[in-house]
Formats: structure tokens, C-alpha cells, sequence
């Protein structure tokens, strides 16, 4: 593995922006592209885990971004792995039934599997029609860059 292979890492921002806090992923994903620094990330930003998951090349550290019904308070911000989470074995009669999880563990089986995923989870408060956040995500949005920045190994201190 050279190099550049063993050290890929990808932000995922996954959400639909016509649907308010749905869209979560998608707005931390523009916002971490306008950081000058993360331009050595790989940032993608999709409505969709299946359509957006990289291919090619390893990746040593997979950061997904997404709304996540926890049960907390809207705006609350969960960290988790695929591994923390207990997932009923399912059938899966159509790709559309896909979801982030299922993806994860198709390309697992593929032999593309990250060496290392993370999920970042808010908790939505609204998820109706509209481009905008609610109060309650938008105001957590410097939180969850700043859980991106460590996650991916670059917090302010380091941007000098």
C-alpha cells in the first residue's frame, strides 16, 4: 500500500437539503470545504450513503456525517461507530432499501471497507420542506466541524 493509499480520509455529509435539518451532513460538508486546511481531505457530499460511498483506493478513515434520530433533544450530537450499533439482520429486496449501515456492509463484502468509520449524528428538530436548519442544528454546527477537525487529526491549534 503506498503512501497516499494509507492515509485517504474522506468526509461523508449525507442529507437531503430540500429537507431542513435532514440536510445536516450536506451543510457541514460545504462548510468544512470552505476551510483553507481541507483541501488534503476527500469531502463528498450526497442525499444518499449507497451513491456516495468511495470506491478505489483504501481509505484509512471514513467520517460520516448525517441526521440521526437518537431520541436527545434537537441539535443533540452523537458519535458512534457501525460496530456500536446492534443492527437486525434484514433482507434487502431493493438498493432504494439501502441504508447507511447496509451500504457499509456491502462494500465491506466487496473488500473495500474503511479501516476506520465514524458517525457524527445531530438530532433533527425539523425535517419538512425547506433549505434551512432549525435554530436548534444550526446553532450546533461549529460543534460538529470542530468533532470533524479532531476526528480527521486537525483541530485549530494545528491551523496556526
Amino acid at each position: 500500500m503506498d503512501r497516499e493509499s494509507e492515509h485517504r480520509v474522506v468526509v461523508l455529509g449525507v442529507g437531503n437539503e430540500l429537507l431542513k435539518d435532514e440536510g445536516v451532513g450536506v451543510h457541514t460538508a460545504r462548510a468544512l470545504t470552505a476551510e483553507p486546511w481541507a483541501s488534503s481531505l476527500e469531502v463528498i457530499e450526497s442525499g444518499s450513503a449507497l451513491d456516495a460511498l468511495p470506491t478505489g483506493r483504501p481509505i484509512s478513515k471514513l467520517v460520516v456525517v448525517d441526521a440521526v434520530c437518537g431520541g436527545g433533544e434537537p441539535g443533540s450530537v452523537y458519535r458512534f461507530t457501525p460496530e456500536d450499533v446492534e443492527l437486525e439482520a434484514t433482507r434487502i429486496a431493493s438498493l432504494h432499501e439501502l441504508n447507511l449501515f447496509d451500504a457499509l456492509r456491502l462494500n465491506g463484502l466487496a473488500g473495500i471497507k474503511p479501516a476506520e468509520t465514524v458517525i457524527i449524528g445531530v438530532e433533527p428538530k425539523d425535517v419538512g420542506w425547506g433549505i434551512e436548519l432549525s435554530a436548534e442544528v444550526e446553532s450546533r454546527l461549529p460543534e460538529v466541524l470542530r468533532i470533524v477537525r479532531e476526528e480527521v487529526g486537525h483541530s485549530r491549534e494545528k491551523r496556526g
